[in-house]
């Protein structure tokens, strides 16, 4: 697992707090401080994605797996139920690292909170019960937009499951 340096570290608290510090008086933040929180965000997001479409892609040609599950119907449906709960984990962790940043910033006094805005914002429900200051609302764009790449990567790459299963379904009846 890679780790930050000390420096970086303290940089990014630093700048967490002179942050938070804002979110607290609900000063004007810079929009474009907005919009770079929305883009690590998006990118941490995507790193996490990347990492378990990496996990499944490989995992579904790997020799070993592949013998497992071929000629079983029940196994192929257990790798794309497995990998079902894997991407959902996944979606999941989005949604708790948004609720711990916007935690952090302050803008909510608890995580139970902030997760659920978060949750209901990333998954474009929006209710509309919970929201952010005004000031801070294009954290709430960045958090919708980040929602609606991940859920369209997220189905994609489940998409890609049942086909990979599905082909060897037929490789095992050519076979057989």
């Amino acid at each position: 697992m890679l780790k930050a340096a000390p420096h970086l570290r303290l940089f990014s608290l630093g700048l967490l707090a002179a942050v938070a510090s804002k979110a607290a008086t609900c000063e004007e933040p810079a929009p474009l401080l907005q919009l770079l929180l929305c883009g690590g965000m998006l990118m941490i997001t995507c790193l996490l994605h990347l990492a378990v479409t990496t996990l499944l892609a490989e995992l579904s040609h790997h020799p070993p797996v592949i013998a497992w599950c071929e000629p079983h119907r029940h196994r192929r449906s257990m790798m794309v139920l497995g990998g079902a709960c894997v991407i959902g984990l996944a979606l999941v962790g989005d949604i708790l690292l948004w609720a711990l940043l916007l935690c952090g910033l302050g803008l909510f006094t608890n995580l139970e909170s902030s997760f659920y805005f978060s949750g209901i914002t990333f998954t474009s429900v929006g209710y509309g019960d919970l929201t952010l200051p005004e000031c801070w609302r294009l954290l709430s764009v960045g958090v919708g937009l980040n929602g609606l790449l991940m859920a369209g990567w997220s189905t994609a790459l489940l998409a890609y499951l049942v086909q990979r299963m599905m082909e060897l379904r037929l490789s095992h009846h050519q076979r057989g």
